[in-house]
């Protein structure tokens, strides 16, 4: 079985327009041939945008009320996976006095 990084090698982004095309085209049709898969795919883009929205959000509720982020605590919310958590945070964030209290 070929490893990530020759899959990445033979199937990755070409600069070629035509073999570039090409690679779509086979793409399209195994996700059409893989519903499974395509939902996979759409389940993750959608938990990706739901964590960078939620991110977005803490960090606008913080900032209104002035309570400053440090580069610890950015990296930390940046480096936070689970939504559960983020939202934890951001229902503290609207009431606790610093922001250690929030991310807590």
């Amino acid at each position: 079985m070929p490893t990530h990084e020759e899959l990445l090698w033979r199937f990755g982004k070409a600069e070629d327009p035509v073999i570039e095309a090409r690679r779509q085209r086979l793409l399209d049709f195994l996700l059409e041939t893989s519903p499974q898969k395509k939902q996979q795919l759409i389940d993750k883009g959608q938990l990706e945008g739901r964590l960078t929205a939620t991110r977005a959000f803490l960090r606008r509720v913080l900032a209104h009320r002035q309570l400053t982020l440090s580069q610890d605590d950015d990296a930390r919310i940046d480096a936070c996976t689970d939504l559960e958590t983020l939202e934890r945070w951001l229902d503290r964030a609207g009431n606790a006095p610093c922001v250690s209290d929030a991310l807590g």
